[in-house]
């Protein structure tokens, strides 16, 4: 178990905005910080509190699962709802930043972009400003948020690392300058 890789599942990126299961405070940072990038027990040594009991409460109430496992069973509706709008509002901003000849943005659907975010901040900001990062993409309630994100992540890596891996980023994410 502590050898395995996990990741977020719907469910927990569902309960780190909702709070309904009342996790302790590490069982919710190890929730937060926990990707494929790393075994779980590289997150448990980097979550300070959190124990083999959490990661274990997160697998029970399935917020996280093994990477290598067959894909998660479906979200109910009451997980799936927060979900829902950015499908919508997608094809809503699309056209309206065509129309608008806004600057390029990234193409990549809510789901793309939300997986590139979190596993790529840590990695080009560094730990403490990548969870920062990863604690925004959580509170982005859009396709459009997420978006605005992704420009400013790109700057940030610019500042951080230079143009070079900026541009890296930018190509990954699909973003065209325009």
């Amino acid at each position: 178990m502590l050898t395995h890789s996990y990741h977020r599942t719907e469910a927990g990126r569902a309960e780190v905005k909702a709070r309904l299961l009342g996790l302790s405070r590490s069982a919710r940072n190890l929730l937060l910080v926990l990707d494929a990038s790393r075994p779980a027990s590289a997150w448990l040594g980097l979550v300070q509190g959190a124990s083999a009991a959490d990661l274990e409460q997160l697998l029970e109430h399935g917020l996280v699962a093994d990477v290598n496992a067959p894909a998660e069973a479906p979200v109910t509706v009451a997980a799936a709802a927060p979900f829902a709008a950015p499908a919508a509002t997608e094809a809503t901003t699309a056209s309206a930043s065509e129309a608008a000849g806004a600057s390029a943005q990234s193409p990549l659907a809510h789901a793309e972009l939300y997986d590139f975010l979190t596993r790529h901040a840590k990695q080009h900001l560094g730990l403490i400003k990548g969870y920062k990062l990863v604690l925004e993409v959580e509170r982005c309630a859009d396709l459009a948020a997420l978006r605005t994100l992704a420009d400013r992540f790109v700057q940030d890596v610019q500042q951080a690392q230079g143009e070079m891996a900026a541009e890296q980023v930018r190509r990954a994410l699909g973003i065209i300058k325009p």
